[in-house]
């Protein structure tokens, strides 16, 4: 797939360590300065490779210990590395028997603990710590509806969850497997972080979310509100009480930004407007610099630091090599315009990126829904654009980063505003094409379909990843997270079976006939059932004589082993783009 991909990133709680792990199963110890510079690199995942294993989670669980989990087919292990000067040893590899997901790893008093989730049948969700040496599991969390994990205060053997816009504290003893369920206290606001007795609290105003920190002994939350502009999606809090700082990092207006508050509601950083996207940013040990994952539209994610005291941030690649890879030369700054269309009352924002000397042009949709298309990679966007081809990025109706009220846009009407706005766009902003073509992935996929579905002279092809095709069976066949989630985002449609049918691209599939259309899914995809994928192509096929659309290309890409993965576009993206780009013809005269 071309230059090393950074598939996960972790530093140490005291920022002298960062581990770098790649999409070849390599994983990299960096040892970093005040800074946060990279001053010496070490190789130590030679354990797994060498047997073909692959990475599902690696992160620091002390200032000089790793763990990592590796998958060999259906075997799970754990790999636990002590750096001693400049030598890296394996201290354990331990078989792990736990059959739910891992979120978080930590050694403490001499005993390495997992905080794993389970869902149950009836769809709670119980958070609990397992011991994979004595293979014991201690429950911490009652059975909880749709809980947000928060953070780990490990001294404090305190758990923070959210429910419902209530914030929870959870205590847990030292004996694992006492089962014991013990709430240490709960707040009104969803707490966000906790260091010593202060707490992190994300307050609801009207037009998003505000960072409120309270004492654990007063209860009262201090926040200077007529001074902070709210954030559309409060991320992450981070507390930084020897310094008397709080870092707030979310989304703003579709960018993602940070902002650096004394306690006392003094605001003294602000990284915004900057282009690329920073995330999971730290501060470095010396704390004037922030440590984090960047990357843009056409540069793959790259470790890279900010300097606290620049506003706008010259953010700066970290000088890392990866094989005979610098990594920080994979930096690119592609052509991106911020633009809003008005429908109706509504502005829609939308990004046109590469909108000079285009031939072509391609609307690219992110799943969702209620996801935000940032300036982050896509590497289909890339290759895009540098086939010479026009792309924009829609956030319809219901992406997050616009505030509430867009969000909340298309509850009860999937297919409905969010549909039309990809016609309007079609119309007002690439009128003057005579053919211009759909790209969307699991939500947007769903849109894409939909959209060519009901205006196929509008659309010369469509490329669907991952998609949803039956909004009935959806429900019908989902397991209980996901009828939870439709009762939640579309309960009223699910009344009327018509409607149902109305909104599904399935219903479609003669009209669908008379676009180019390839269709993409992974075999293993638990989110979007790839049965309807399969059942889409079939009808199409099914139909295609009958309407004389054998001309047009009809796709069908299953891909093994693949589930519904985070840049997941990486595999198929040449694929998708040679078949969007197959045929160019000049749009305007």
């Amino acid at each position: 797939m071309g230059n090393p991909f950074l598939n996960r990133m972790s530093l140490n709680r005291e920022r002298t360590s960062m581990v770098l792990c790649y999409d070849d199963q390599t994983c990299e110890w960096c040892e970093l300065d005040d800074a946060g510079d990279v001053q010496g690199v070490h190789c130590f995942s030679g354990h797994w490779t060498e047997r073909g294993q692959t990475v599902q989670h690696v992160q620091f669980i002390g200032t000089d210990q790793v763990a990592a989990i590796t998958l060999e087919k259906t075997e799970r292990w754990i790999y636990v590395f002590q750096k001693e000067r400049e030598r890296i040893s394996m201290m354990q590899v331990l078989s792990l028997k736990l059959p739910f997901p891992v979120m978080q790893m930590a050694w403490q008093d001499g005993q390495l603990l997992l905080l794993f989730a389970v869902r149950h049948r009836s769809g709670l969700v119980q958070i609990g710590l397992y011991d994979p040496v004595q293979e014991k599991a201690e429950w911490v969390t009652p059975e909880l509806d749709n809980p947000q994990f928060v953070f780990w205060a490990k001294p404090e053997r305190e758990i923070g969850v959210n429910v419902g816009g209530v914030g929870s504290v959870y205590f847990y003893g030292k004996d694992t497997g006492s089962s014991r369920e013990i709430p240490y206290q709960e707040y009104a606001y969803p707490v966000m972080d906790k260091q010593g007795d202060r707490i992190a609290v994300c307050i609801p105003v009207e037009d998003g979310f505000c960072p409120g920190w309270m004492s654990v002994q007063e209860h009262v939350v201090q926040c200077n509100l007529e001074h902070i502009e709210p954030f559309s999606e409060l991320i992450r809090m981070q507390l930084d009480v020897d310094g008397q700082h709080i870092l707030c990092e979310g989304i703003m207006r579709g960018k993602w930004r940070y902002v650096q508050y004394k306690l006392d509601g003094e605001k003294t950083f602000e990284l915004c407007d900057y282009p690329g996207t920073l995330t999971q940013a730290v501060y470095s040990r010396d704390k004037q610099n922030l440590i984090g994952k960047f990357e843009s539209i056409t540069t793959a994610p790259v470790p890279a630091r900010c300097r606290i005291s620049e506003s706008f941030g010259d953010i700066t690649p970290l000088a890392v090599r990866h094989g005979d890879v610098s990594v920080s030369n994979l930096v690119k700054w592609p052509e991106t315009k911020y633009k809003h269309l008005r429908y109706g009352d509504v502005s829609i924002p939308y990004m046109d990126i590469h909108s000079e000397g285009e031939e072509q042009a391609v609307i690219y949709l992110h799943g969702g829904p209620h996801n935000c298309l940032l300036d982050s990679y896509s590497p289909v966007i890339a290759r895009l654009c540098e086939t010479g081809v026009r792309v924009i990025g829609l956030n319809y109706p219901g992406s997050s980063g616009f505030g509430p009220d867009y969000k909340q846009r298309i509850q009860n009407d999937w297919g409905g505003v969010d549909a039309d706005v990809i016609r309007i766009i079609r119309e007002q902003v690439l009128g003057s094409y005579s053919a211009v073509s759909l790209y969307g992935v699991s939500y947007g996929a769903y849109l894409a379909l939909l959209a060519a579905g009901r205006n196929p002279e509008l659309w010369c092809a469509v490329v669907a990843c991952a998609p949803f095709t039956d909004l009935n069976s959806l429900y019908a066949g989902g397991g209980a997270k996901l009828r939870s989630f439709l009762q939640m985002e579309i309960g009223g449609l699910l009344q009327d079976e018509s409607v149902l049918r109305e909104r599904s691209p399935l219903t479609y599939s003669s009209a669908l006939c008379n676009v180019d259309l390839q269709l993409v899914h992974g075999r293993n995809d638990q989110l979007c059932p790839v049965e309807q994928t399969e059942r889409l192509y079939q009808e199409i096929l099914k139909q295609k004589e009958p309407v004389k659309a054998a001309d047009r290309r009809l796709e069908l890409h299953i891909i093994d082993d693949l589930q519904h993965e985070v840049y997941a576009e990486r595999i198929w993206a040449a694929k998708a783009v040679h078949f969007l780009t197959r045929n160019k013809v000049t749009q305007r005269g």
